[in-house]
């Protein structure tokens, strides 16, 4: 008998195979349990649905990945081992993203990015206070950039190999955050000589 975990790739396994073939919304819970030869109670005692599935993928595979325990310098890094796994399940995520009823992907790895981000601009006002709505709204700006490039990558077949995303991502990213903090910082008389940009 299987344990959770192993019960669990069991069932991810089969929704990967037949999202190679099939739209996720041509998929049911039947298909995949007779996929891989389990019953639709075990199924449904780890998830709720194809969509709670799907969401777990995204949570085990890309958001663990993006939360790992790294410095701050090694978000690229981070990003780039995302992007990575992303293209190495292309068919699932570009599958499930096209999906009407997806949008636990954006939603997770937008409130990541948004710390990620925020702790960027954190770093280079140093010890001056920037309020924390005018944070919140940049570090929001900069994540759906972020976010909606990852999407758009994934949608559109992840032609791009990812170390060429991240490093377009890279350059954008700490350029203009950097400018834009210092910008702030500048006309709320905190600015530190050494980031101001033109």
């Amino acid at each position: 008998m299987l344990d959770s975990l192993s019960t669990k790739k069991v069932i991810i396994t089969s929704i990967k195979e037949l999202m190679r073939k099939k739209n996720l919304h041509n998929i049911s819970v039947s298909d995949i349990v007779e996929n891989c030869g389990i019953d639709s109670q075990t199924f449904y005692y780890h998830f709720k649905d194809k969509y709670d599935l799907v969401n777990w993928i995204y949570y085990t595979e890309v958001v663990t990945a993006v939360t790992r325990d790294k410095d701050l310098n090694d978000w690229n890094e981070v990003v780039l081992d995302m992007l990575t796994s992303m293209k190495r399940e292309q068919h699932f995520y570009a599958n499930a993203l096209n999906a009407i009823k997806q949008n636990a992907f954006q939603d997770c790895f937008f409130d990541v990015t948004k710390v990620l981000i925020t702790g960027m601009i954190d770093a280079v006002a140093e010890d001056k206070a920037i309020d924390e709505k005018d944070k919140d709204f940049i570090a929001g700006f900069y994540a759906y950039g972020l976010v909606g490039i990852t999407v758009q990558w994934a949608c559109c077949g992840m032609k791009e190999p990812p170390e060429e995303i991240v490093q377009r991502l890279l350059h954008f990213i700490n350029d203009s955050t950097l400018c834009v903090s210092a910008r702030y910082l500048k006309v709320h008389d905190k600015e530190p000589e050494k980031y101001i940009y033109g």
